[in-house]
C-alpha cells in the first residue's frame, strides 16, 4: 500500500501512515469547507537557494518561508530525486506549477496549512500527436516552455533544445508560455516553430549591481543591461566592440588595428591629466588588463553602471563608471557540444584622393621646371614607372575565429568548458593579431548549504605592432606624403629615398617588411567563490580571485630604411589580488522587502618591468634579439605596489512594490595616497513604481512606470603609487653670477602630501515606461557629473629647483541625457521584427583651473608645428585652438583673421573653435526574423564632434625642395586652376600655410551601417545530426559623412602611455584605415 508522506517529517511505519491518512482525510473536508473562501496568496515570492535542488530540500526550503508543509504518497514522489528550475526567485505557484508538471502531479492547497499532491487522472489521447519547437526572440530554444491545450489539463514542456509533442488535434488551441515572455495562443498543426516575445514579465529580470543582484522591478539606480542575445550573431572578437551603439550613454572609440586598443567612455571625461577608463568588473573580480582576453561568446551579459547610486558600491575606483561583465556557467541536466567558425576578409573602405606620378610629375614641372622629361612623363602616364603608395602598403586582410564549448552538469555539479583560436590579419602590410583563449567555469552544490564556484580563463594573445600614432614614422603618414614618382626599389634592389619629398625620410612599404614590432600578452584570470546558506534569506560568500597581465614589447628598426638600426624589448608582469567577503540578507515581510549586504574586501596591486634598448647593430639578422651586438646600450627596471582596503554596505527597501529605496556607503583606504588615505563615498537613490499603482492600473496606455531619483559621491585614485612623495635630484642654479652651485633638491617630484581623491557628485533623475500593450518600452536619464579636486600639474620656478608637481585644483561638469527605446514592432507568425534605439546628449566643460591660464595640448608633429588643442575654463576638454583661415588673397597665398588687431599673425590670432568629442551618439539595432531566417541590422551615428585632419593639410603643404602636395584637390582647386581655389599656386613657397588652422579642421557627424548579417537555421530533424546556423556578415557597410578623411569615428591618440589623451581626440595624423570585413559563419550546437 502506497505511503503518504509530508515533508517535515517522512512517514513511516503503520502508526505514522494511519496518522497521515487522518490528516489527508481533514485536510479534504477542511479544502471543500474553505471553497467559498479566498484562494491562498499563490503570488507570494519566495526565494530558493539553489535552481537545482534535491525534492526534499525543496519542500523544505518552501516551507520555512511559507509556514505550510507538503503531503504526497511515497509511490509518487522521491524526496532524493532533484528538480530544476529557470530562476531562483518567484511566486510559491510558479514553482508548484512546475514542479507538478514536470513530475505529472496535480496539487490543491488550503487557506491554512496544507499542499497536497497526488497523481492526475490520465488525459484521454488526442486523435494525433502534434510537435514543434519554442524559441525566444533572438532564436534560442527555450527550456522549459509550457505548450497546454486550452481550457484543459491536457499540457507539455519543452526538453533540452526547445522541442516538444504533444496529443492534440490539429486545430485546436494552444497557449504557449515562459517566465518573462509573452504567452501565445495558436492553432495546433503537425509541425510548430512558436517564437515568444518579451513580456511585462521581464521586469523580473535578474540585474547584476555590484557585489550582488536585483530584480529589474526593484531597480532604483541607472545600469543598463545588454544581454548576449543583441551581439551573438555578429562577428564580433572583442567584447569592447559589443558595447559601441547598444548602451546609452557609452562611447567607444576603436583604433582599428587588429587587437588595438579601444577607448571607452561612459557620460563623458571628468579628468583633466589623469585616466578616465571605466572600471572592469569581471564575475566580481576587478580587472585591471581591461576587457583583453575574453571572447565575447563566453559572456552571458554585461551591466554598464553608469550613475552614482549604482557606482557608489565601488567607491574610490568608480568616478567613470563601472562594466560589470557575467560569464556564462553550466547548466544542470543539459548536456550540449557547440562548435563555431568565422571565416573573413576584408580591404580598405576608403583611401584618400591623391595624384598619380603623371599628375606629380606635371604639378611638379610647373613649381620646378624642367624636372622631368617627357620620358620620364610617358612612362608614367602608362604606369611603368611611380607607385600607388597607399595600395603599395595595403593588403586583403583574412580573419579566421574557431571556438569549441561544452556545457554538462547534474543537480550536484555544472561545468562550461570553451577554447578559442583567432587570427586576424589586417588591411595593412604586417599587421597581424592572435589570440589562444580557454576558460572553465565549475560550480558543485557541496552540501545544502554550501556551493562552490571555481572559474579561470587564460589567453595568450600576440599582435605585430605597426606605428601609427601622431607622428612623421606614421606609415600612412608616409605613404600620403611619399611622392608617386619614386619606385618602391631602386635598382640595386634598395628600398628608394624620396628625392622630392626629403622630409618623407623612410620608404613606407620598406619600412613595413624591415622594420618591425610585436606585443605578446597573457593574460591569467582566476576566481574561487564560497557560498554559504547560513539561514533562510541569509548568504555568506568569499570570494577570491587572481587577475595576472604579463605583457612584453620588441621593437626592431633597419639602417636600411633608417638612420641607424635599433631594438628595443620590454618586459612588465603585473599582478593584483582580490579577497571579497559578502554576506546578504533578504526578507520579506507582508508588503515590506529589506536586502541588507555587507561586504569586507582587500586589494593588492604589484608590478614590475625590465626595459632595455640599443643602437648602432653589428649585425640585423637576428632583429630585436641583438642586444649585446649594439654600439650603444641603455637599460632601465622598476618596481611598484599598491593596496587597497574597503567596506562597504547596502540597504534596498521595498515596500509594496511600489516604493523603493537603495541607500549604499562605501569606505576606502589607499596605501598611494600620504596623509588623505582614507575616502567615503555614499549614495541614496528613490524610486517610485508609478506603475503598480491602482491609479495607473486604471488605464492601459502607459504600463510598468517607474520613476527613479538618485545621488552620490564616487571617487578616483588613478594616481601611481608613489606620486605624493618627494624623490631628490641633483641641479644646479648659478646666483648673481656665472659660478653654479650644485646639490640635491626635491625639484622634479615635490612632496605632495596632502595630494587627496578626484571626487565626482552625481545627479541623476530617470523615468522608465512601456505603451502599446508593453511593446514599446522607453528608459530615459538626466544626469549631472561634476568632478571636484581634479588633479592638475603646475610648475615650480628654476629658483626653487625646478619641475612639476601635482594639486587638486580642477573642476569639470558633464550634463546630458540618455534614452533607450526597445520596441517589438512586428510579432506575426512567421515574421516578428524588434527594435532598439539608443541616444546619448552630452556637454563637457571645465569650469575651474585654480587660476591657470590653460593646459596645453601634445604637439601632433614634433617639429613640424606645436599644440592644437588647450584647457581653458569654459570650453570642453579637448577643444580646439586655431588660427581662423579666411581664404586666399589676392597673390593666392592663405590668409587668416587677425583677432588681435596686431596685423601680423600671432598667437593672439589663434581661438577655440570645436571640439573633438560627439555632441550626440545613437545607436539602432534591429533583429528581424522569418521562418527559419535571421536579419540584423546595426547602426551606429555622431554628431557635434570635429576632426583636425592633418593628413589633408601635409598631404596640400609645400616647403621647397623638402615638402610638395600629393593631393589630388591641392593641385585641381588650386589658385591659377579654378575660379574658386581653395589652395595656393604650386609654385608659391612662402604660401602662410597653418596646420593649427580652422582649414583642415571638418566636421565628423556620419551615420554608418556598422554591420548586416543574415542567418539561416537547420534544425536536427532537417540535418539528422545537429542545429546548423549559417550566417553572412557586413562589417562598415556604408558611413554617410562630410569628412575627408578615411574615418569619422577615427584618432590617432589611442596609446594611454602619452597622457592626457582626451585633449587629444580629435587629432587625425594617420589613423588606422576603416576596413569593410566580409564574413562567413556556421554554428553547430550538437
Amino acid at each position: 500500500m502506497d505511503k503518504l508522506s509530508y515533508n517535515r517529517k517522512q512517514a513511516t511505519g503503520s502508526r505514522k501512515s494511519f496518522a497521515l491518512r487522518w490528516q489527508l482525510i481533514c485536510c479534504t473536508f477542511l479544502g471543500l469547507f474553505l471553497l467559498s473562501q479566498p484562494a491562498f496568496a499563490q503570488q507570494q515570492n519566495v526565494k530558493l537557494s539553489n535552481k537545482t535542488l534535491a525534492v526534499a530540500q525543496f519542500f523544505h526550503e518552501i516551507e520555512q518561508q511559507s509556514g505550510y508543509l507538503f503531503v504526497y504518497k511515497d509511490s509518487d514522489i522521491d524526496p532524493k530525486s532533484s528538480v530544476s528550475f529557470g530562476q531562483t526567485t518567484g511566486t510559491i505557484a510558479y514553482f508548484l506549477d512546475h514542479f507538478a508538471q514536470t513530475h505529472a502531479l496535480r496539487y490543491d492547497i488550503t487557506n491554512r496549512k496544507y499542499i497536497v499532491f497526488s497523481r492526475k487522472t490520465a488525459t484521454p489521447t488526442a486523435t494525433k500527436q502534434v510537435s514543434g519547437t519554442v524559441k525566444d526572440a533572438s532564436g534560442e530554444p527555450l527550456v522549459g516552455a509550457t505548450i497546454q491545450q486550452k481550457g484543459t489539463a491536457n499540457k507539455t514542456i519543452t526538453d533540452a533544445d526547445g522541442r516538444f509533442t504533444l496529443n492534440a488535434s490539429p486545430g485546436t488551441s494552444l497557449v504557449i508560455s515562459y517566465i518573462g515572455l509573452q504567452d501565445q495562443e495558436l492553432k495546433a498543426s503537425p509541425n510548430m516553430t512558436i517564437t515568444l516575445s518579451d513580456d511585462v514579465k521581464a521586469l523580473d529580470e535578474v540585474v547584476v549591481v555590484g557585489y550582488g543582484t536585483v530584480k529589474k522591478a526593484d531597480l532604483a539606480g541607472s545600469v543598463s543591461v545588454l544581454d548576449n542575445k543583441a551581439f551573438k550573431d555578429q562577428p564580433i572578437t572583442r567584447v569592447d566592440d559589443a558595447l559601441q551603439g547598444r548602451i546609452a550613454g557609452v562611447h567607444v572609440v576603436n583604433s582599428g588595428i587588429p587587437g588595438g586598443e579601444m577607448k571607452i567612455r561612459i557620460r563623458g571625461a571628468g579628468s583633466i591629466n589623469r585616466s578616465n577608463d571605466p572600471l572592469y568588473v569581471v564575475d566580481g573580480i576587478v580587472r585591471e588588463s581591461g576587457l583583453t582576453g575574453l571572447d565575447p561568446e563566453d559572456i552571458q551579459s554585461i551591466q554598464v553602471l553608469k550613475d552614482a547610486s549604482a557606482t557608489a558600491i565601488y567607491g574610490s575606483r568608480g568616478s567613470n563608471g563601472v562594466v560589470l561583465v557575467t560569464t556564462k556557467s553550466g547548466k544542470a541536466n543539459m548536456k550540449q557540444v557547440s562548435f563555431d567558425a568565422q571565416f573573413g576578409f576584408s580591404n580598405i573602405a576608403k583611401r584618400y584622393p591623391l595624384l598619380n606620378a603623371y599628375e606629380f610629375a606635371t604639378a611638379y614641372n610647373e613649381a620646378h621646371p624642367g624636372t622631368f622629361g617627357q620620358a620620364d612623363l610617358t612612362a608614367f602616364q602608362n604606369g611603368e614607372k611611380g607607385t600607388d603608395w597607399q595600395r603599395a602598403i595595403s593588403q586583403t586582410g583574412f580573419t579566421q575565429n574557431y571556438k569549441v564549448t561544452l556545457t554538462n552538469g547534474n543537480r550536484d555539479t555544472q561545468y562550461y568548458l570553451s577554447g578559442n583560436y583567432l587570427s586576424q590579419t589586417g588591411t595593412v602590410l604586417s599587421t597581424k593579431n592572435e589570440r589562444y583563449q580557454a576558460k572553465l567555469n565549475l560550480t558543485s552544490n557541496i552540501t545544502p548549504w554550501l556551493t562552490i564556484t571555481a572559474d579561470v580563463n587564460a589567453s595568450h594573445n600576440v599582435r605585430n605592432m605597426v606605428n601609427f600614432s601622431a607622428a612623421k614614422t606614421n606609415i600612412l603618414w608616409l605613404a600620403l606624403n611619399y611622392s608617386p614618382v619614386t619606385n618602391v626599389m631602386d635598382n640595386a634592389g634598395n628600398y628608394s629615398h624620396d628625392f622630392y619629398n626629403a622630409i618623407t625620410a623612410d620608404n613606407p612599404v620598406g619600412s613595413l617588411k624591415l622594420n618591425s614590432g610585436q606585443s605578446r600578452q597573457d593574460i591569467f584570470n582566476g576566481r574561487i567563490d564560497l557560498r554559504f546558506n547560513l539561514l533562510p534569506g541569509l548568504t555568506f560568500t568569499t570570494t577570491n580571485g587572481v587577475d595576472y597581465n604579463d605583457t612584453k614589447y620588441y621593437w626592431f628598426h633597419s639602417k636600411r630604411v633608417a638612420e641607424q638600426s635599433s631594438m628595443t624589448n620590454h618586459d612588465g608582469q603585473r599582478m593584483m589580488l582580490q579577497s571579497t567577503n559578502n554576506l546578504t540578507y533578504a526578507g520579506q515581510w507582508g508588503l515590506h522587502g529589506l536586502t541588507a549586504t555587507g561586504v569586507f574586501e582587500t586589494t593588492q596591486s604589484k608590478y614590475r618591468m625590465m626595459h632595455i634598448s640599443g643602437d648602432n647593430l653589428l649585425t640585423e639578422s637576428v632583429g630585436w634579439w641583438n642586444i649585446g651586438l649594439a654600439k650603444s646600450k641603455t637599460s632601465d627596471n622598476g618596481y611598484e605596489a599598491w593596496a587597497l582596503l574597503s567596506g562597504v554596505g547596502r540597504l534596498m527597501y521595498n515596500y509594496d512594490n511600489r516604493y523603493l529605496l537603495t541607500t549604499t556607503f562605501r569606505a576606502d583606504g589607499s596605501s598611494k595616497f600620504f596623509k588623505n588615505k582614507w575616502g567615503f563615498f555614499p549614495s541614496v537613490a528613490l524610486a517610485w513604481s508609478l506603475g503598480n499603482e491602482k491609479f495607473m492600473q486604471q488605464q492601459d496606455i502607459i504600463q510598468d512606470s517607474k520613476l527613479r531619483v538618485s545621488y552620490g559621491l564616487v571617487g578616483s585614485q588613478a594616481i601611481s603609487p608613489y606620486e605624493t612623495l618627494g624623490l631628490m635630484k641633483q641641479v644646479g642654479y648659478a646666483y648673481g653670477g656665472s659660478t653654479k652651485y650644485t646639490g640635491f633638491w626635491a625639484g622634479t617630484s615635490r612632496a605632495t602630501p596632502d595630494l587627496t581623491w578626484e571626487k565626482t557628485h552625481q545627479f541623476n533623475v530617470g523615468i522608465d515606461f512601456a505603451t502599446l500593450a508593453h511593446r514599446l518600452r522607453f528608459s530615459i536619464d538626466y544626469f549631472n557629473k561634476t568632478t571636484k579636486d581634479g588633479l592638475l600639474k603646475k610648475t615650480l620656478p628654476q629658483y626653487d629647483g625646478g619641475g612639476t608637481y601635482w594639486v587638486n585644483a580642477c573642476e569639470v561638469v558633464n550634463r546630458g541625457v540618455d534614452f533607450t527605446i526597445d520596441a517589438h514592432i512586428l510579432n506575426q507568425k512567421d515574421l516578428n521584427w524588434s527594435s532598439s534605439f539608443t541616444g546619448s546628449y552630452l556637454k563637457n566643460k571645465v569650469t575651474s583651473l585654480d587660476n591657470i591660464p590653460f593646459v596645453q595640448g601634445y604637439s601632433p608633429a614634433v617639429g613640424l608645428m606645436g599644440d592644437v588643442t588647450r584647457i581653458v575654463v569654459g570650453q570642453p576638454i579637448g577643444a580646439f585652438y586655431l588660427y581662423q583661415w579666411t581664404g586666399l588673397d589676392a597673390t593666392g597665398h592663405d590668409t587668416y583673421a587677425d583677432l588681435d588687431g596686431s596685423g601680423t599673425l600671432s598667437e593672439g590670432d589663434r581661438t577655440f573653435c570645436g571640439k573633438a568629442n560627439p555632441t550626440f551618439t545613437l545607436g539602432w539595432n534591429n533583429q528581424l526574423s522569418w521562418r527559419n531566417w535571421d536579419v540584423n541590422l546595426f547602426f551606429t551615428g555622431a554628431f557635434g564632434a570635429k576632426r583636425l585632419n592633418l593628413m589633408r593639410y601635409f598631404a596640400a603643404s609645400m616647403n621647397g625642395a623638402s615638402k610638395f602636395i600629393t593631393l589630388k584637390e591641392a593641385y585641381y582647386q588650386s589658385f591659377g586652376k579654378t575660379d574658386n581655389p581653395i589652395y595656393p599656386a604650386v609654385n608659391v613657397t612662402n604660401n602662410n600655410y597653418q596646420g593649427a588652422s580652422t582649414k583642415w579642421l571638418e566636421k565628423a557627424d556620419y551615420f554608418r551601417l556598422d554591420n548586416i548579417t543574415l542567418s539561416y537555421n537547420l534544425t536536427k530533424q532537417q540535418t539528422r545530426f545537429a542545429d546548423v546556423k549559417l550566417s553572412l556578415s557586413c562589417q562598415n557597410v556604408f558611413t554617410l559623412t562630410g569628412y575627408k578623411g578615411l574615418d569619422p569615428s577615427g584618432t590617432s591618440f589611442m596609446d594611454t602611455s602619452l597622457g592626457n589623451v582626451d585633449i587629444n581626440d580629435g587629432i587625425d595624423m594617420g589613423a588606422y584605415p576603416l576596413s569593410r570585413t566580409f564574413t562567413f559563419g556556421v554554428k553547430i550546437n550538437f
